[in-house]
């Protein structure tokens, strides 16, 4: 599932994206949109509006769309799902800021874990929290929160997964964590529009 939030304004430089994963059987005889995963980019759209409101976040253009993860090239959406469209607000800090999820299945090994980088941004973290050096316990507290949401997404033959590309397979989802380190995401920087410039003599 590709999330993403549109901040600033419509460039589409300027979205924060975030990519959860979930195994779920589609009917392959379906031509064009799959119900099912319409059903799903519904619902983890509005499960992550009501984890922002819950943590008083902040809302922005939302758009959710369900790929087949295993499909041809080119691979087009299963299914899209946006919600307050053309609602764009200026980060309040750096847009490259972010808080990890970090989740794993039985075993925290390589191919069996993945990371979420949460936009700081998203989160309504403060000024004494923006200038502090570690995330504090309540804003990882406010990340945890997200969990619950892709746990419970879609019914019993829907689980949150790492995929693993490499390996070609799945693994349900049973750990998480939260740590107390910034993490950076550079593509996330705001597009260009002003600079300043000099020369030099040498």
């Amino acid at each position: 599932m590709r999330c993403s939030w549109q901040y600033k304004d419509a460039d589409p430089k300027n979205q924060a994206v975030i990519n959860p994963c979930f195994r779920v059987q589609f009917d392959p005889n379906r031509i064009g949109e799959d119900p099912n995963a319409k059903a799903l980019t519904d619902d983890l759209a509005a499960g992550l509006e009501s984890w922002l409101t819950a943590i008083g976040g902040s809302h922005k253009q939302l758009t959710v769309k369900a790929y087949d993860i295993q499909g041809p090239h080119p691979n087009y959406p299963l299914a899209t799902t946006k919600l307050l469209a053309g609602s764009f607000t200026a980060p309040s800090c750096p847009a490259e800021l972010a808080i990890c999820l970090s989740f794993y299945g039985a075993a925290n090994t390589p191919r069996h874990r993945g990371r979420l980088y949460l936009p700081a941004f998203m989160l309504n973290l403060g000024n004494v929290e923006m200038t502090s050096p570690v995330v504090s316990s309540a804003s990882r507290d406010k990340v945890g929160q997200l969990v619950p949401k892709f746990a419970a997404l879609g019914g019993l033959n829907v689980d949150w997964i790492v995929w693993s590309q490499v390996g070609g397979f799945a693994t349900r989802v049973e750990n998480w964590f939260v740590d107390e380190s910034w993490d950076i995401q550079r593509r996330r920087g705001l597009a260009s529009t002003a600079r300043t410039t000099g020369t030099t003599s040498g």
